[in-house]
């Protein structure tokens, strides 16, 4: 498993953390810490099955916009 960071511009409450950490679920991530306050994402995932690329997307897919990604 790796686990990754993710910064995330855009998220404002409670309803943007379950959008994002659904969409995250979608694409495979074992599991997600999602924080409006911080503006980040905690993402577990397995990487045979799951690629950082994926995870961007999807984040942008629920409608938010990646500044970063850092190994965790």
């Amino acid at each position: 498993m790796t686990t990754v960071n993710i910064k995330i511009k855009g998220m404002s409450c409670s309803h943007c953390e379950k959008r994002v950490a659904d969409a995250l679920k979608k694409v495979g991530a074992t599991e997600s810490v999602v924080s409006a306050t911080s503006g980040s994402a905690k993402v577990t995932f397995d990487p045979d099955k799951t690629t950082v690329p994926m995870l961007e997307e999807a984040v942008k897919g629920a409608g938010y916009e990646v500044v970063e990604v850092k190994p965790a």
